[in-house]
């Protein structure tokens, strides 16, 4: 899923293969709702059909720009309950963490990789491109990995001046219910405090009890509006 620009018109978009399929292009729009007129619209579909794609899937995008979307024939594909905290206030007191972060390296992409396949359905893994994504969408990141001698959990942080966003957490089912959320989370949330972010963003599947337990733990707010995942066909 190596992403390259693509402009149409006022209109930004990052586009790649989805999961690594050559027929099935991966959508992220990088401008305004306000960009995305039907012409442009049109023209994107038309020039990801000359690229030899099929059918496309967005990138999750909010309620403004899925409505537009849908306008156009896309369906939604899934939603995702969008969760948000303010860093002013105090880290959660009953929470305790288990076990201590470091560094996320390149060496390490092999067994992060299998971390995130174990704790997430095929739709929603990352490959090493979609890893490398989150990493540079925002001006500053932060990735970790739990410390010990097996990669169990793994998280990726991102902060855009006041605002933060924790823009990936996995834990590998094996290792579930130990902390391992809990003390990447809360890594996460003094990294974006300590760069001067006011608030966090986070977001999940809605039928996801467990990562919702521990955002709510961790003293995130269920916010009214979902993103979405569209889907459209090419042909």
């Amino acid at each position: 899923m190596a992403l390259t620009p693509l402009s149409i018109g006022s209109a930004r978009f990052r586009v790649g293969a989805w999961q690594g399929a050559a027929d099935v292009a991966y959508l992220a729009p990088a401008s305004a709702a306000a960009s995305l007129a039907p012409w442009v619209l049109t023209a994107l579909r038309e020039r990801l059909s000359d690229q030899g794609y099929r059918a496309v899937v967005t990138a999750a995008v909010a309620p403004r720009e899925r409505d537009i979307l849908v306008g156009d024939g896309f369906r939604i594909r899934s939603e995702l309950a969008t969760l948000s905290r303010d860093l002013d206030t105090a880290m959660p007191g009953p929470v305790k963490p288990h076990g201590r972060a470091r560094r996320g390296r390149w060496r390490d992409l092999e067994v992060v990789l299998r971390v995130d396949a174990e704790a997430f359905a095929p739709f929603w893994r990352l490959d090493s491109d979609g890893i490398h994504e989150a990493l540079i969408a925002t001006p500053a990141s932060r990735w970790r990995l739990n410390r010990g001698a097996d990669v169990e959990a793994y998280s990726i942080t991102g902060r855009a001046r006041s605002q933060g966003y924790l823009q990936r957490l996995a834990v590998a089912v094996r290792s579930q219910g130990r902390g391992l959320g809990t003390m990447l989370v809360l890594d996460a949330l003094l990294w974006l405090r300590r760069g001067g972010a006011r608030t966090a963003l986070v977001n999940t599947q809605p039928d996801n009890e467990r990562a919702l337990g521990l955002y709510e733990r961790c003293g995130f707010r269920m916010e009214a509006d979902r993103l979405a995942v569209l889907y459209r066909d090419l042909r």
